[in-house]
């Protein structure tokens, strides 16, 4: 019996795009499937660091205000050594260490909780963190999420919201244990300049340039942000107002030694330096702690541009 082209058996002939692609056996081995389970992960879920990622890969894990803690927690409601994360078998442990404040799982006060996936336990009143066990693959996405909530798209620095959180942090632990921070903050000279003199893609590429130099300049611990427009930010624990001065030379230094190069053109840059430091502050607040930067910042831009202001 003849059939017509559009119909086979008294079906409609399917059009190439509603095909079933074939694929071969050989095919299916190239093929990447999802791994098994084998990362356990601690989320944090509490206001001040939402997201942070923390991997369980050894045989304890210590949390606490202490410095010498696997995590430090700087909330005054956490004890110096709050609790602890053992391995046993292939599990996690949860361990109270006679905190001031508690443990709990589910709300439920624990001394000792063996961990299951989804667990959300909290340390004191306010610290607080989900349990999971995933794999390599999902441990990657939440690294990749909580750092595009927490840096500046274009230079890769901490953003202004990230950076105001932690300098509420570093300024309540530095009062409560009486120990010292201080901040940095610096603007590019003549930036506007840039932009209308050779476009927006070279002022992007000085941001670029700027916050990959000044990071050479730091510590692993020091807080770096962009605070806005072309103007930065550098919070440092433990570094008192001269060494804060110190600092902001040493970047200066960094970022003006060489100019960049944009499309073949080299575009000189420098930048004005304002510092202060918490024992500075009538009133130790991070408000006032800003405020002083900003005004020392400032009276380097009034005094020529392209300095450090660490008084006045």
């Amino acid at each position: 019996m003849a059939h017509d082209d559009d119909e086979i058996d008294g079906f409609d002939r399917p059009s190439d795009d509603e095909r079933t692609a074939v694929v071969h056996l050989g095919d299916l081995r190239r093929v990447s499937l999802p791994s098994l389970p084998d990362r356990h992960v601690l989320v944090r879920m509490d206001s001040s660091s939402v997201g942070q990622v923390f991997t369980l890969d050894g045989p304890e894990c210590s949390l606490g205000r202490h410095t010498q803690s696997t995590i430090v927690l700087t909330d005054d409601g956490v004890s110096r050594r709050h609790a602890r994360i053992v391995r046993s078998g292939e599990s996690y442990v949860l361990e109270d260490l006679g905190s001031a404040n508690g443990t709990f799982v589910r709300s439920q006060k624990v001394d000792r909780h063996t961990l299951v996936d989804g667990d959300v336990f909290q340390l004191g009143p306010s610290v607080m963190f989900r349990y999971t066990y995933t794999d390599a693959s999902q441990e990657r996405m939440l690294h990749t999420l909580y750092e595009a909530s927490v840096r500046d798209a274009l230079t890769g620095t901490y953003n202004r919201e990230h950076f105001e959180e932690r300098l509420k942090v570093e300024v309540a632990y530095a009062k409560r244990h009486g120990t010292v921070v201080s901040l940095v903050l610096f603007d590019l000279d003549h930036f506007k300049r840039v932009n209308d003199t050779y476009g927006h893609p070279a002022g992007d590429a000085t941001l670029v340039f700027v916050a990959e130099n000044v990071t050479r300049g730091l510590r692993t611990e020091d807080v770096f942000a962009r605070y806005g427009g072309e103007e930065f930010a550098v919070i440092l624990r433990g570094i008192d107002l001269e060494g804060a001065h110190a600092v902001g030379e040493r970047v200066r230094h960094l970022v003006s030694e060489r100019p960049v190069i944009f499309e073949g053109i080299a575009i000189p840059v420098t930048m004005s330096v304002g510092c202060s430091t918490l024992a500075d502050c009538p009133d130790p607040t991070t408000t006032a702690l800003i405020a002083i930067a900003d005004r020392r910042l400032y009276a380097a831009k009034h005094g020529g541009r392209n300095r450090v202001v660490s008084l006045g």
